[in-house]
């Protein structure tokens, strides 16, 4: 497609293009050099051997057995919420769960406690990270001052003076281990902020640990304070806007809701969520799954060509932006029948062994798929789990919701919808 002020931008919207870009032919695509602005030296925007080890160092904190011990303090920050709630309200779900899920983000990967209402000035010093892909400053080279970029830019210094005051605060905790020592903090020492009931550690003290390792350089400063603004943004912003659509397409299928609610009622009944009960959600997986699907909060993965490529007979030049489609092969009518439909039910696994690799890409994939996948199919299920036994919501509007994507899906004017009780 042709915009002002920027070359040509190149959509590829099928699974075997994705398969190409990020499994086959990856070396070719590299990350843009928006990423790069945005989020510095974070896991988000690094290549090569710098990702290599920032990936291997981080990796460990959201393999399964360990993000099951941030069970607990997700449904608590939810149970914390739900006390600013009341049956009747029309909240807007974007906020919401915006507000939502960087309490769980702080509590338990930077083991700091948000308070519901509180902390509003650091909220939206998180939010204004998305105002550097607004789409006012996209079309716009990156040395003009827009409003939406001086935002940003507000944004991400609010954001660092928090993270240098979270590092302090974790330094005096914990302070630098020598090679050798154990890694498991003292329980005597651990700070009313401790993560979880369990020995998993925070977002903090895995990379201060990191400085510290034998294989490879260590973390600089700069790349610790990059790593977790990056985790702000991709650890926060998805899974709300994950959580955001799935309420809404609840809301407008009522039998669906209905199903939702009895798991609920059989698997937990009236108390707190644990780690095993999640597990045995099954229906409510099969509504997370389709919900990704119809609204990816990654509608779109952008690459930049690294030499002259050829695509299906077209030569893409080098320093050109391609953008994988998610949102288009999630809804083309080619992999699922009525596509704009919402049908958890299409998730059998006859239908998954058919469905072509790619052709259902939320997280990415190839080697670079999204590290905190299972931290965020947890945490949805955890809120939608615990929020679920308490409310129900219903979507009093005509019309429905118009999409205005950033770089994650957004909606032009929010998904307001009104808290009843369950009956």
């Amino acid at each position: 497609m042709d915009l002002p002020a920027v070359d040509d931008v190149f959509v590829l919207a099928h699974p075997d293009y994705f398969n190409r870009v990020l499994v086959t032919d990856v070396d070719a695509f590299g990350k843009t050099e928006d990423y790069r602005r945005a989020f510095g030296n974070g896991l988000l925007s690094v290549e090569g051997q710098q990702w290599r080890r920032q990936r291997e160092m981080m990796q460990p904190l959201f393999y399964r057995e360990q993000i099951r011990g941030y069970t607990n303090q997700m449904v608590k920050c939810t149970e914390r919420r739900l006390e600013t709630w009341n049956a009747g309200e029309i909240r807007d779900m974007e906020t919401e769960m915006r507000d939502l899920t960087l309490e769980i983000l702080f509590a338990t990967l930077f083991g700091r406690t948000l308070v519901p209402e509180e902390d509003q000035e650091l909220r939206d010093a998180a939010d204004g990270l998305n105002e550097w892909f607004a789409p006012s400053s996209w079309i716009l080279p990156p040395w003009v001052p827009t409003p939406a970029r001086r935002r940003f830019e507000q944004s991400t210094k609010r954001l660092r003076q928090e993270v240098r005051r979270l590092l302090e605060a974790n330094n005096q905790t914990n302070p630098r281990q020598s090679v050798g020592e154990s890694n498991t903090p003292n329980k005597q020492q651990a700070p009313e902020h401790s993560a979880t009931d369990l020995d998993t550690p925070d977002l903090l003290t895995q990379l201060q640990q990191a400085r510290t390792t034998e294989n490879g350089a260590p973390l600089t400063t700069e790349e610790i304070e990059d790593q977790l603004i990056t985790m702000v943004f991709a650890g926060h912003e998805t899974t709300a806007t994950a959580l955001a659509f799935t309420w809404y397409v609840l809301a407008t299928n009522p039998d669906i809701r209905e199903r939702f609610q009895q798991e609920l009622d059989t698997v937990i009944d009236e108390r707190p969520p644990t780690y095993e009960d999640l597990q045995e959600l099954e229906f409510t997986d099969r509504i997370i799954t389709e919900a990704l699907r119809l609204y990816p909060p990654i509608h779109t993965i952008p690459r930049q060509t690294m030499a002259d490529i050829e695509v299906n007979g077209y030569l893409i030049p080098e320093g050109h932006e391609i953008h994988l489609s998610v949102i288009h092969v999630q809804r083309d009518e080619q992999f699922y029948d009525d596509p704009l439909s919402f049908r958890p039910d299409r998730w059998t696994d006859e239908f998954e062994e058919k469905l072509p690799d790619f052709a259902y890409a939320p997280f990415g994939g190839g080697r670079r798929t999204c590290i905190g996948r299972e931290f965020a199919l947890l945490e949805a299920k955890a809120v939608l789990a615990t929020i679920g036994q308490q409310f129900q919501f219903d979507w009093e509007d005509a019309e429905e919701i118009e999409l205005e994507p950033r770089v994650t899906t957004r909606t032009k004017n929010g998904i307001p919808l009104r808290l009843c009780n369950r009956s």
